[in-house]
């Protein structure tokens, strides 16, 4: 049975603005196990820009938190946002770590380097999931295939989206990785695919339809939901992301 969880970025109205929180995660972790939710992927900074008090919250919550959501970078010159989120991260016992490379193609072997670095750096039991992110050198399958061919593809696992994704797109990133893809981000940002639509099902339902038929047993985040970036009131949203979350559990569990 897949862990599902919600990505406490999902309902940051601040998420790309000030990223200055608007509402405390220990606050809703209650709430999230009650509606059906595993555990939290933590966004960095509900932890980092919270304030000490809402920290050790999250600290004696740990168990809920299983993924650390980070945005610090590979270049040289990120080496203390790195070393701050392996402090994170062993306060937390984060069992996963998320994170992206960068953009620039010149910089693919400092990136690589550092990021070898950070996984000595980081427990031995934390696992490092690749978001492959639009806009970053590893984007595309081809291109991160490459750059993870001759690491241990348990250590070293990769996201893949699925909602906002078409099937085909999905499809490759799981042709080229197979169990190297450990998680899956699911965003159902925009009005279509809408679980609670026969048209949005159809859309999301054919993309977990494809991982389901590569035996994915991963995790999942419920990362994006509708009304982001529109209607950003909190209880709109987590009323959105729960019937997303019923949804991909309902299709992925049978």
């Amino acid at each position: 049975m897949q862990d599902f969880l919600i990505g406490s970025v999902c309902l940051e109205r601040n998420r790309w603005g000030s990223r200055v929180p608007s509402f405390s995660v220990s606050d809703w972790l209650q709430r999230f196990e009650s509606d059906g939710f595993d555990g939290v992927e933590l966004w960095q900074f509900h932890y980092t820009a919270a304030d000490a008090a809402e920290r050790a919250r999250l600290e004696k919550a740990a168990s809920l938190l299983p993924i650390y959501n980070s945005y610090m970078g590979f270049d040289d010159a990120d080496a203390p946002a790195r070393e701050e989120a392996v402090a994170i991260v062993k306060r937390l016992g984060s069992r996963a770590v998320k994170y992206n490379v960068g953009r620039k193609p010149d910089l693919l072997a400092e990136y690589r380097r550092n990021l070898l670095s950070w996984a000595d750096a980081l427990p031995a039991p934390c696992r490092l999931l690749c978001e492959c992110h639009p806009g970053t050198i590893l984007e595309t399958p081809g291109a991160a295939a490459s750059f993870f061919a001759d690491l241990d593809p348990e250590r070293f696992g990769v996201i893949v989206h699925v909602g906002n994704a078409d099937a085909g797109s999905v499809s490759q990133w799981f042709d080229a990785f197979g169990a190297r893809v450990q998680h899956l981000h699911v965003q159902c940002r925009a009005t279509e695919p809408d679980p609670e639509t026969s048209a949005g099902k159809a859309a999301l339902g054919a993309s977990l339809a494809v991982v389901k038929s590569h035996g994915f047993t991963g995790s999942v985040t419920l990362e994006f939901t509708r009304g982001i970036g529109r209607d950003e009131n909190i209880e709109t949203l987590y009323a959105n992301v729960c019937n997303d979350m019923r949804y991909c559990r309902e299709v992925l569990s049978c």
